[in-house]
């Protein structure tokens, strides 16, 4: 191993040290982990020295590896200060693209959170149908995708990387006035064809629906389809007769009453960018948010 191989592998090694995990500090550095485990390897071969004891419980320093974490940890600390002083020199524009429904209930505390980090990075949000923004970013006139998951097979398009970064539990609510008088005779999703219905229309969400019902045999005949949640909200809140599907948190707020159903989908979010051709600017983004995931 050369030189310069081996300062890689000793960054490498730093990261693994410091996040105590390999998975960790794969993900945060865009390393595919087998890669990050045989550079590890290769440079206990190199140093004839053994650095990281793994077992099921998880990763543990040699006597070695302290000592060499230690040196490194003064090296690297240094970089890291002056590259956190150099974020703020940070310029540009990313562009964001995701559904109405994400930006409603997920995307602010994203670009609030890095919009202090980085106030001179301008932000353009493009709001779209899940297909329509899929070709933006393949046609590179996104940077990054915030989607419901699985919306296409992108682990098949190797240009693309997957991040699942949260999710949304679902339910159906509908007035105070109609759960005072129903909600104890609406136990399971069949209960629900005796009722009108109010559903997203064309969405993801609605496909996930749609999914769980066909594996059920039961076949729910909306009344009304809306591809506006707040649109919805306020549609059944103002018309006692109807039920309306919804994500949780959209309802918290809105004088809705949840109908305890069980076994109703769960909504994965996920971030998806260009791997190979990611630009600094997304890639911060791209970290900040995969850090908040973690810590959630």
């Amino acid at each position: 191993m050369n030189l310069r191989d081996n300062l890689i592998a000793l960054y490498d090694f730093y990261m693994v040290a410091k996040e105590k995990s390999f998975s960790r500090a794969a993900e945060k550095n865009f390393i595919a982990q087998p890669n990050l485990s045989r550079r590890v390897q290769n440079l206990e071969k190199d140093l004839k020295l053994k650095l990281i004891n793994s077992s099921n419980k998880g990763i543990e320093l040699t006597l070695d590896g302290e000592k060499l974490f230690k040196q490194l940890d003064q090296l690297f600390s240094n970089f890291e200060l002056f590259h956190e002083i150099d974020n703020n020199l940070i310029k540009g524009v990313i562009t964001i693209g995701t559904t109405r429904n994400i930006a409603d209930n997920k995307l602010e505390k994203y670009l609030s959170d890095f919009n202090k980090k980085y106030p001179d990075v301008k932000i353009k949000i493009l709001i779209d149908s899940a297909t329509n923004l899929n070709s933006y970013l393949m046609n590179h006139q996104i940077d990054i995708l915030i989607d419901y998951l699985p919306h296409i097979n992108y682990s098949e398009k190797l240009e693309l990387e997957v991040k699942p970064i949260g999710e949304f539990q679902t339910c159906f609510a509908c007035s105070k006035s109609l759960w005072n008088k129903n909600n104890q005779s609406i136990k399971t999703i069949s209960d629900l064809s005796k009722f009108k219905l109010v559903i997203p229309g064309s969405s993801r969400r609605r496909q996930l629906l749609d999914e769980v019902l066909q594996k059920k045999g039961i076949e729910l005949n909306p009344d009304i389809e809306m591809p506006d949640s707040k649109l919805m909200i306020d549609f059944v809140k103002n018309n006692d007769d109807y039920i309306g599907y919804f994500i949780k948190d959209e309802i918290q707020n809105s004088e809705l009453c949840e109908l305890s159903i069980p076994n109703l989908p769960v909504n994965s979010i996920g971030i998806i960018y260009a791997k190979n051709t990611i630009n600094n600017i997304t890639k911060k983004f791209v970290e900040m948010i995969l850090n908040d995931s973690m810590e959630a």
